[in-house]
């Protein structure tokens, strides 16, 4: 379904020159819920934006469903929902008008378009506020909204980076319900996450990233026997960077 080959992007930093944010990255991804950690600064957000088209690659290719990022990028983005910790909503536009939007790119219109409003309406608890303009809206309420957006049209693949960040725990635990239900054999969902919890209770395949290279890449009970998912991280890559444990992520 996805398949990267030695696939790389570089960066130029005027204080540490270049920085190979993606290195040399060869990936094959199925169907599954796949979590993407690392520490800060480790090219996931990088990674995934190649994936989304919003970067090409310096060398090296992203092939989704046989296409190819660089010959055909719109045909990609019609096949993929995106998400990312700077996705913004239109201010002006009330959350129903911002879905109707967001619909019309993947050709969804009348009755098509209401069902699927419904649908992602009931899977997020967004229909007490949907009718409220986005800049009305709290953190948490603008990030469900989006959410709504990324899973509207049904694509087969679906990127999440940091899906619930701005969430309190109840809106969290709906993310991950509404993961958990987008689930189907043919769909792969990617996650970048520091909530270890997160990884526990939805993940079939962990990847760890360190410095744009995979550290690690399997299921994530294979990581670090007998220790804990965040320790096994930091102790694999040396401790540095931000994780964040089940204890966190409960409290």
């Amino acid at each position: 379904m996805l398949t990267c080959e030695t696939l790389r992007k570089s960066f130029y930093d005027p204080g540490r020159g270049e920085v190979r944010a993606v290195d040399g990255i060869n990936l094959h991804l199925d169907a599954g819920v796949v979590a993407l950690v690392g520490a800060n600064g480790a090219g996931k957000s990088t990674l995934l934006r190649l994936i989304a088209t919003l970067l090409m690659p310096d060398s090296g290719s992203v092939v989704l469903d046989g296409i190819d990022t660089r010959s055909n990028p719109a045909g990609v983005r019609q096949r993929l929902g995106y998400l990312s910790t700077t996705t913004r909503l239109y201010p002006r536009l009330t959350g129903r008008e911002m879905l109707a939007y967001a619909g019309g790119f993947y050709g969804l219109r009348d009755a098509a378009l209401a069902e699927r409003i419904e649908h992602v309406s009931t899977s997020f608890g967004i229909a007490d506020f949907i009718d409220q303009r986005c800049d009305a809206l709290s953190t948490g309420q603008g990030q469900r909204v989006n959410l709504a957006r990324t899973m509207l049209a049904d694509p087969p693949v679906l990127i999440l980076d940091e899906p619930t960040t701005g969430l309190d725990l109840v809106a969290a635990k709906m993310v991950v319900d509404a993961v958990q239900a987008a689930r189907r054999a043919d769909r792969l969902i990617i996650i970048a996450t520091h909530v270890m919890a997160e990884v526990e209770a939805m993940a079939d395949r962990l990847i760890l990233i360190d410095k744009g290279q995979i550290d690690f890449d399997g299921a994530p009970s294979e990581l670090g026997a007998g220790l804990a998912l965040a320790a096994a991280i930091h102790q694999r890559i040396g401790g540095t960077g931000t994780l964040g444990t089940t204890a966190e992520a409960a409290s």
